[in-house]
């Protein structure tokens, strides 16, 4: 592309305006607020840009008018979010919008030259966007070089350039009052029923093989300011009356436990009289005292996510994850013990190259026995592998990386059949992440979920627990028909 804003065909625009996009299955059952487009769009209106948010969950977008604006903003994550991508850019083209096309997110910050490289994208935004995309967009309006602006990869003459990486944002910098008149709130279930996405922090400092964010961030974790936390969440409940628990999408929020123990106080202090939950890992969890876990119980915890991934030591050591079967148990043990109310919820993971029955056995095991000593325990499920870019993906056995954005929209979470197993083996993998779904969903997600949901859920239940006892996964009509259903209604789409 070249480095001046294209002029449009001749058209004058009355400001300048930016579309962000969020991509997805139109329809989709379960879409969760937009939370890192709120983030752009602050951003965007602080230099005084106007801002349209678009989520394709909620709309089909073969009826938006795209109208003049600056550019388009994309964001995505690796899989098919990124077909869904691609269906907008393409439409964006057939409306004869000449428009930058701007992809950001995780999977163009993690490959950024193989996806400036496709026809349909312009400029890729590396890493945290709020200061690049302010940036980017003052160049283009004033018909500028892009040439010195941080953080983006994009084509010029031909060529892919790279320009040095951008400042992080300071968090605490970040606008409380976020533009949430922007979304159709009213269409985002998880916010209607009264749970409230947030984010405290940024990053992770571990080394999980399987994970974007030691590569996305560096292994580094920025957190805001217990005070800057604690004003967010009052900012939120006077806003959101019906708001009753408090859920932040950080990657690990427990990385600073004073930080943690500030905000749990706070809480107590200001009275503010919310619930919330957070991810933890069981490395940190296994060392906390009995004063600490009743601190997060008195100030309204109810639920700590985890991921226990294998029950397997050497699957454990392969993705790098660094937890113990010892931690995981000790960790639900003292959950039960000390803060009886906090429930304790588990993600599991099949797959891996190497896999055996043997692990898998292990895993179940381990699972039980979780249960056995905290009976709250709940496990999400047993996902099957899916290779998305992450340091354990050069390991993986007969698996051709993608070469290009288009081969990436092909790998489907829930749906990715690993190479590296035998046809026996994966139709097994199938029917264990169908049965421990049904068997083990979340009683307080189902709530969230539609009148139909449910009740397809209620009559399945029973079968798939009477499967996992008997460690029976034969994969006979009626797990055929709940994959089916759950690959077409997924929400994440």
């Amino acid at each position: 592309m070249s480095n001046r804003v294209p002029d449009s065909s001749g058209l004058v625009r009355d400001h300048e305006e930016v579309l962000l996009v969020y991509p997805g299955r139109f329809k989709a059952p379960d879409p969760h607020m937009p939370l890192s487009l709120l983030y752009l769009a602050a951003s965007l209106r602080q230099e005084g840009f106007g801002v349209r948010i678009f989520d394709m969950r909620l709309e089909d977008y073969r009826g938006l008018c795209i109208g003049n604006p600056l550019f388009v903003g994309i964001s995505c994550m690796s899989g098919m979010q990124i077909k869904y991508a691609l269906d907008f850019a393409e439409h964006v083209k057939a409306q004869g919008v000449s428009c930058p096309l701007v992809w950001g997110g995780v999977h163009p910050t993690m490959l950024p030259e193989q996806t400036a490289n496709d026809d349909l994208v312009d400029i890729v935004v590396r890493g945290e966007g709020e200061l690049i995309i302010r940036d980017l967009a003052r160049r283009l309006s004033a018909g500028e070089s892009i040439d010195d602006v941080k953080g983006i990869t994009y084509k010029q003459y031909g060529e892919i350039r790279n320009t040095p990486d951008a400042d992080v944002p300071d968090l605490d910098s970040l606008p409380v009052d976020l533009p949430y008149e922007l979304l159709q709130l009213d269409k985002y279930p998880s916010l209607k029923s009264g749970r409230f996405h947030i984010q405290t922090s940024r990053g992770c400092p571990h080394r999980c093989g399987f994970c974007y964010i030691s590569m996305f961030s560096k292994q580094k974790w920025r957190g805001k300011s217990a005070e800057r936390v604690l004003n967010e969440i009052e900012y939120v409940m006077r806003k959101f009356p019906h708001v009753n628990i408090i859920d932040p999408i950080d990657d690990n929020v427990f990385v600073d436990k004073k930080r943690v123990e500030d905000i749990c106080q706070g809480l107590l202090d200001r009275k503010l009289n919310v619930k919330w939950r957070a991810n933890c890992r069981f490395d940190y969890c296994s060392t906390y005292n009995r004063e600490f876990f009743e601190l997060l119980e008195r100030s309204g915890c109810v639920e700590l996510d985890f991921g226990g991934e294998s029950g397997s030591r050497h699957l454990q050591e392969f993705i790098h994850k660094d937890i113990t079967a010892d931690q995981m148990l000790r960790s639900v043990d003292a959950l039960r013990n000390w803060a009886p109310s906090i429930e304790p919820y588990v993600s599991w993971m099949s797959g891996l190259p190497g896999e055996t029955d043997d692990d898998l056995a292990e895993t179940f095991d381990l699972m039980d026995r979780m249960s056995a000593v905290n009976p709250k325990t709940q496990h999400y499920g047993i996902f099957i592998y899916t290779p998305f870019p992450s340091p354990v993906l050069s390991q993986l056995p007969e698996f051709t990386m993608p070469t290009s954005l288009r081969e990436w929209s092909k790998i489907a979470v829930f749906r990715f059949d690993p190479p590296w197993h035998s046809r026996a083996h994966l139709s097994k993998l199938h029917s264990i992440f169908t049965v421990t779904r049904c068997a083990f969903y979340p009683q307080a997600r189902i709530k969230e979920r539609g009148f139909i949901f449910r009740h397809a859920y209620g009559l399945m239940n029973a079968v798939a627990r009477y499967r996992w006892r008997h460690r029976y996964f034969g994969f006979p009509l009626e797990l055929r028909i709940v994959s089916a259903v759950q690959t077409k209604l997924k929400g994440y789409f």
